[in-house]
C-alpha cells in the first residue's frame, strides 16, 4: 500500500454519467492485481473529507484506468479535472482474485462491475480459457464491450434489460444454462448486491469455486473505520476493503 501523488492523463464522458480516467501512476500501474482499489483524493483541503474507493480496470504502461459513474461530490471533483492535474491514490488495496489453475473460468459482471473482472480478463485471456457474461440495464451501457471484444476470450454474452442487444434481461438470466454447458471450474462476480444474492443462489459445489467483488461505501479504505463491513458465517463482519473486496462464496452470509 503506498500514497502516492498521481496526474491526470486523461477523463473521458462514456455516457450515462460514467466516465473513464486514465491516471498516471507508476508504482501502482506495475504493482496492482486483478480485483485490487484506490482511495482516490481529487481536491484540495478536507471538503469532500474521505477519499473515494475506485476499482483499477486496468494498467498501460505507467497508467492505470479507473471507470466510475458520477453519483456524489467526490465523484462530480473527479470528472471534471483536466489534463496535467495533480491527485493522490493509495494503493494497490485489497485481496484480489486468485489465479485459476485449471478448467475454465466463468466471469460475470453486472454495470460497473465490470471493473474487476475485465483487469482478471486482461491479465489470463492469453493463458487460460475465460468466458464471460457482460450486462447492464441499457445497451448503451455497455461502455466497455469493444474492450472484451478484443480479448481472446473462450465465449462472450452480452446482457440488457431493454433488450437492446445481447440476450434480453439480467445476467443471471438462463444462467443455469451457461453453468450447464460450460461446466466453468470456477466463476468470479461482480454488481450489484440484488444481482450477486441471486448469484449465490444459483451457484453451488466445492469451497473455493465461487467468488465474488463486492462492492461497498469505504471510509479509510485499510481497515481502521470498519465502516464497509459484510456479514460472514457465525454472526460477524469482515471488512471488505482489507478482508475483501474478492470473497468466496462460503466466506459470506447470505443475502449480504
Amino acid at each position: 500500500m503506498m500514497d502516492l501523488r498521481a496526474i491526470v492523463v486523461k477523463i473521458l464522458p462514456l455516457g450515462g454519467d460514467c466516465w473513464l480516467a486514465r491516471i498516471n501512476c507508476p508504482q501502482i500501474s506495475s504493482a496492482f492485481l486483478p480485483g485490487q482499489f484506490v482511495m482516490v483524493k481529487a481536491w484540495p483541503g478536507n471538503d469532500p473529507l474521505l477519499r473515494r474507493p475506485l476499482g483499477i480496470l486496468k494498467a498501460e504502461a505507467d497508467d492505470i484506468f479507473l471507470y466510475f459513474q458520477v453519483i456524489g461530490r467526490g465523484t462530480a471533483l473527479l470528472a471534471a479535472l483536466q489534463p496535467g492535474r495533480e491527485i493522490l491514490l493509495l494503493g494497490p488495496l485489497g485481496r484480489p482474485f486468485p489465479r485459476p489453475t485449471a478448467g475454465t473460468t466463468l466471469l460475470i459482471a453486472g454495470g460497473r462491475g465490470i471493473v474487476p473482472l475485465l483487469a482478471a480478463a486482461r491479465a489470463w485471456a492469453e493463458s487460460l480459457p475465460l468466458v464471460f457474461l457482460y450486462g447492464a440495464r441499457r445497451s448503451i451501457d455497455l461502455h466497455l464491450a469493444a474492450e472484451l471484444e478484443a480479448l481472446p476470450l473462450s465465449g462472450l454474452q452480452f446482457y440488457s434489460e431493454d433488450g437492446g442487444r445481447g440476450r434480453a434481461g439480467l445476467v443471471s438470466c438462463g444462467l443455469e444454462e451457461v453453468l450447464a454447458a460450460q461446466t466453468p471450474q470456477t466463476t468470479f462476480s461482480c454488481g450489484p448486491e440484488a444481482m450477486l444474492n441471486a448469484l449465490a443462489g444459483i451457484l453451488s459445489g466445492q469451497p473455493g469455486r465461487h467468488y465474488f467483488s463486492l462492492e461497498a461505501l469505504m471510509g479509510c479504505g485499510f481497515g481502521a473505520c470498519y465502516g464497509c463491513a459484510a456479514p460472514v458465517p457465525g454472526g460477524y463482519y469482515a471488512r471488505v476493503c482489507v478482508d475483501g473486496p474478492v470473497f468466496a462464496l462460503e466466506e459470506l452470509q447470505w443475502p449480504i
